[in-house]
C-alpha cells in the first residue's frame, strides 16, 4: 500500500517542498552505501590486466586459445589451396562464340497478305498475323521473321488501290498502329522482325514515280526480266520496268543521288519504327547496265543486267546505313539481300554471293540462295536439288552468310509430296551440314503441295503474277474449310472450293492432329529443334565426306556422310542415302557410339534416342531419300 508523504526532507540531502509528493517505496529502497563508494558503477568488461592474470592463472586456456587460431588459420589456406588446384585441373567450360539472331536461328519467312485474316475481308493483315506469333514460335519453332513487301507490286488490285510510299503501309494490311502490335507480339515473346523493301521497282502511283526519280528507256532497252518490252508509261512518258510494258511498274534510278538518299531514309525510318533488319528485294537488278549480246532473257545469261558492280556499290550503301544504325543504337541489325526471281539457277559465272560485297566494301550480311528450291530457281530448266553440287559450288569461307531455303515469295513449293520430302530432307540436310541460317517459307513446312491455280473469291483474286509462280501467293493452308485464315462468314465455302480446286490435302490442322504419325511437319519442327539445341550444329566446324568413314559394302554411290563438330561438345554425323542405295558405313573412326536423334521415313530398327549396338550400321534402301542423323561421342 503506498502512501503520499508530505513535507518530508529527501535523503540526497535535498529538501522537499510543500506539496512534494514522494511514494514509500522510494523512500524504503534507496541506497545506503557510502556515497564516495563508485563500486556500483563498475562495468562487467574485463580489462587487459584481467586478462592478463587469468592467461597467467589458467595456462589450459592459453593452449586453447593458441590451438583455435592456429585451426582457423590452417583451414582458411588450405581452403585457398583447394580453390587453386580445383581452377587449374577442373576442364574449361567449352567456348561458345557469340552469335547474332540470324545466325543462331531459324526463320520464318510469311507474305502477310495471305497468312490470317482478322477483319474478315479475305485478305490477310498484320493483327492477323500477330496473332500467329504462337503457332510461328511453338509449333515451328522459328525465331525471328521476315514480312515481304507491306507495299505490294502484287495484284494489280491491291496496288492501284492508291498511292504507295517507301514509308507506308497498304491499307488492307492495317496502319501503323497494328505493324507497332505486331512488333510487340514478336518481341515480348524473344523474336525478331525483318521487313521487306522493294527499291528496284515502284507502281506508276508511287510518290516516286517522277521522270528526276526513274529510269528513262532507251533504244538500246530490248528486253527485260519478264522477257518483254521493257518500256512502261507514266504520265504520257516512257520508263524502264524490270516486269515489263502492262505491269504497273517502273524502276527507280538508282544511280541517282536524289534516290539514294531517299532510299536510305527509308532504310532509316523503319529501323527507327524498331525493326530488327531489312530485306532488299530483286537485288540482283537494282542497276541494269550496258548492252547484252542477246535479244532475250533466255538467250544467254544477261550479265548486264544481273548483279552488276554498280548494284554492288548500291547494296554496300545501304549496308553502310545499317551499320551506323546498329551502332548509335548498341543494337544489332541485319541486312539480307534477295536476289529475286533471276530465272536462272546457280551459275558458274554469276553467283547471288556477289552481294555479300567484300572486305572492303561489305554488302549485305545475308544472301538468300535459291539452291534447293523449286528448279533451284531456274525458270526454264528442271533441276533437283543436290547435296554434292552445293557442297562443291558453294564458297566455305561464305557458307555460313547464306540463308537456304525450298520455296520463297516468287519459287512455289514442290509439287508433289515426296519431292517437297526430298526437298525437305536435302534442305535440313545442308542446314544441318553447313553453316547458314535456315528460312522456312510460310506453309512449306507441313510440305503442301498446291497445283498452280489461282481462286478467284479469295487473295489474290484471280490474278497471275508476272513471273513468279502464283502457288508461292496463295492462303496459307491452316485446315480446309478456311477458319484459321478469316473471320469472314463467306470464307467456308470459298475456302473449301480453293482446297479442294488446288488439290490441297496436307494442312495446318491434318498435320498437327493426334493420331497423324510421321509427315513432313513432324520432320521439320523436330530438324528445327535440334539445330536450335546442338552447338555443333550452330557453330561446329565442317566435314564433307569424312575419309577415315569406310564402306564396306556399296550398292551404288549413293551414300553421303557429313559431319559438323565442336570442340566440347558431341559432334553430329548426317547420313543420306538416295532412293535404292544400301551400303554398311563404318564409323569406328569417328565415333565411340550412335546414338539416333533423326531418321525419316522412320524406321523402327534406329530407335531414336537409344544407343546403336554397333558403330557399323546398315543402311537398307527405301522408296525415297533417307536422311539419318545421328549424335556421335568420341
Amino acid at each position: 500500500m503506498r502512501h503520499n508523504l508530505e513535507g518530508v526532507t529527501r535523503m540526497d540531502g535535498q529538501g522537499v517542498e510543500r506539496g512534494d509528493k514522494l511514494d514509500q517505496e522510494e523512500l524504503a529502497f534507496l541506497p545506503k552505501g557510502d556515497a564516495g563508494d563508485e563500486s556500483c558503477c563498475e562495468s562487467g568488461v574485463l580489462t587487459k590486466e584481467d586478462l592478463l592474470r587469468i592467461d597467467k592463472e589458467e595456462p589450459v586456456w592459453r593452449r586453447v586459445r593458441i590451438a583455435l587460431i592456429s585451426i582457423f588459420w590452417i583451414v582458411w589456406f588450405g581452403l585457398i589451396v583447394a580453390s587453386a588446384l580445383f581452377i587449374v585441373f577442373t576442364p574449361k567450360c567449352p567456348p561458345r562464340p557469340s552469335q547474332q539472331f540470324w545466325e543462331s536461328k531459324v526463320g520464318y519467312w510469311v507474305n502477310p497478305f495471305s497468312f490470317v485474316d482478322s477483319d474478315g475481308d479475305l485478305v490477310g493483315d498484320l493483327k492477323g498475323l500477330a496473332d500467329a506469333a504462337e503457332y510461328i514460335q511453338e509449333e515451328v519453332g522459328a525465331g525471328f521473321v521476315v514480312l515481304t513487301s507491306l507495299s505490294p507490286l502484287y495484284p494489280k488490285s491491291l496496288m492501284e488501290s492508291g498511292k504507295s510510299s517507301l514509308k507506308g503501309i497498304h491499307p488492307t494490311l492495317g496502319s501503323m498502329e497494328d505493324f507497332h502490335y505486331l512488333l510487340r507480339s514478336f518481341k515480348k515473346r524473344g523474336m525478331q522482325v525483318v521487313v521487306t523493301l522493294n527499291f528496284n521497282s515502284v507502281p506508276v502511283a508511287h510518290e516516286l514515280a517522277k521522270p528526276e526519280f526513274l529510269t528513262a528507256s532507251t533504244a538500246n532497252d530490248k528486253f527485260c526480266r519478264a522477257d518483254a518490252s521493257p518500256k512502261e508509261a507514266v504520265d504520257g512518258q516512257y520508263y524502264y520496268s524490270t516486269y515489263g510494258s502492262g505491269s504497273g511498274v517502273v524502276d527507280l534510278n538508282l544511280q541517282s543521288a536524289k534516290v539514294m538518299d531517299e532510299l536510305k531514309n527509308a532504310t532509316r525510318f523503319w529501323l527507327s519504327k524498331g525493326v530488327d533488319g531489312i530485306l532488299l528485294e530483286d537485288a540482283a537488278f537494282f542497276v541494269e547496265e550496258g548492252l547484252c549480246s542477246g535479244d532475250s532473257w533466255f538467250a544467254e545469261l544477261p550479265t548486264c543486267k544481273l548483279y552488276t558492280q554498280k548494284t554492288l556499290t548500291v547494296v554496300s550503301d545501304l549496308r553502310k546505313v545499317i551499320d551506323e544504325f546498329s551502332s548509335s543504337t548498341s543494337r544489332p541489325r541485319v541486312l539480307f539481300a534477295d536476289p529475286g526471281n533471276t530465272g536462272y539457277g546457280p551459275n558458274g559465272n554469276v553467283s547471288a554471293e556477289l552481294l555479300l560485297g567484300t572486305e572492303e566494301a561489305p554488302g549485305a550480311h545475308v544472301v538468300i540462295s535459291r539452291h534447293f528450291a523449286f528448279n533451284s530457281g531456274a525458270s526454264n530448266v528442271s533441276a533437283s536439288p543436290s547435296v554434292s553440287a552445293y557442297s562443291s559450288s558453294v564458297n566455305s569461307s561464305l557458307a555460313g552468310q547464306l540463308a537456304l531455303t525450298i520455296a520463297s515469295p516468287s519459287d512455289r513449293p514442290y509439287a508433289d509430296i515426296f519431292s517437297t520430302a526430298s526437298a525437305v530432307v536435302e534442305l535440313v540436310f545442308v542446314t544441318v551440314s553447313f553453316l547458314g541460317t535456315p528460312l522456312v517459307y510460310a506453309g512449306t513446312e507441313i510440305g503442301w503441295n498446291p497445283i498452280s491455280d489461282v481462286p478467284s473469291g479469295l487473295y489474290p483474286f484471280g490474278e497471275r503474277p508476272i513471273v513468279d509462280d502464283v502457288a508461292s501467293k496463295l492462303p496459307m493452308p491452316w485446315d480446309s474449310h478456311g477458319a484459321g485464315f478469316s473471320k469472314s462468314e463467306k470464307v467456308s465455302g470459298l475456302y473449301q472450293n480453293y482446297t479442294e480446286k488446288l488439290n490441297v490435302t496436307e494442312t495446318v490442322e491434318t498435320s498437327m492432329a493426334a493420331g497423324r504419325g510421321p509427315s513432313i511437319f513432324n520432320l521439320s519442327t523436330t530438324l528445327i529443334r535440334l539445330y536450335k539445341e546442338e552447338p555443333s550444329l550452330l557453330w561446329g566446324g565442317f566435314s564433307r565426306n569424312v575419309t577415315e568413314v569406310t564402306c564396306a559394302y556399296l550398292s551404288h554411290p549413293s551414300v553421303e556422310v557429313f559431319k559438323r563438330s565442336a570442340a566440347g561438345f558431341d559432334s553430329v554425323v548426317v547420313v543420306m542415302v538416295d532412293a535404292d542405295g544400301f551400303s554398311v558405313v563404318d564409323f569406328t573412326s569417328e565415333c565411340a557410339t550412335l546414338v539416333p536423334v533423326v531418321v525419316y521415313p522412320p524406321n523402327e530398327l534406329f530407335p531414336i534416342g537409344e544407343a546403336l549396338s554397333s558403330v557399323k550400321v546398315y543402311f537398307k534402301p527405301a522408296s525415297c531419300k533417307t536422311v539419318y542423323v545421328f549424335k556421335c561421342a568420341v
